[in-house]
């Protein structure tokens, strides 16, 4: 492991790989391997591809001596406005992985407000994420709450595509 510090930047087009990696990273420490993740690799890869140059997908990544080590990434989703919500704009963040030799030196941190601080400049004040139990208390540090409430439950169904998935 490096003592460098990290540098920060935003991730561009070229960076496509090395974000497909640090997801790969990401689900193989939650313990998601085998066919499963290996059939969503290309998937991941057009996702990319074709998102991160439109803005539909946005990353940041922390460097060390020019390597990527961690990201974070984010979208943001349109729906119409309401009292809860006035401008309609919800940021989703995911994919925040820091290689396992660099945890524990506040490099997520680090990420988390860089992109807070970039959905709170475009003026966007409902964001969510799914937490890992590792990553849960970062994420009440930087005051996330559970979204679910007695009075508005959220649920979610997983509908099967057609060949069976």
């Amino acid at each position: 492991m490096s003592k460098t510090t990290p540098v920060y930047r935003a991730a561009t087009p070229a960076d496509l790989d090395a974000l497909l990696q640090l997801r790969l990273a990401m689900f193989e420490a939650m313990g998601i391997v085998g066919p499963e993740l290996d059939a969503a690799i290309e998937p991941m890869r057009a996702y990319f591809a074709e998102q991160l140059p439109s803005g539909n997908f946005r990353a940041w990544l922390a460097d060390v001596d020019g390597v990527p080590i961690a990201s974070i990434g984010w979208v943001i989703h349109s729906t119409p406005p309401s009292p809860f919500n006035p401008t309609g704009k919800h940021a989703y963040l995911m994919n925040l992985i820091t290689l396992p030799a660099y945890r524990r030196q506040g490099i997520a941190r680090k990420l988390m407000h860089l992109a807070l601080d970039i959905i709170q400049k475009e003026g966007i004040s409902n964001v969510s994420l799914h937490a890992s139990p590792e990553g849960r208390a970062l994420y009440e540090e930087l005051g996330f709450s559970l979204r679910t409430r007695e009075d508005n439950p959220i649920m979610e169904l997983t509908l099967r595509n057609a060949n069976g998935n």
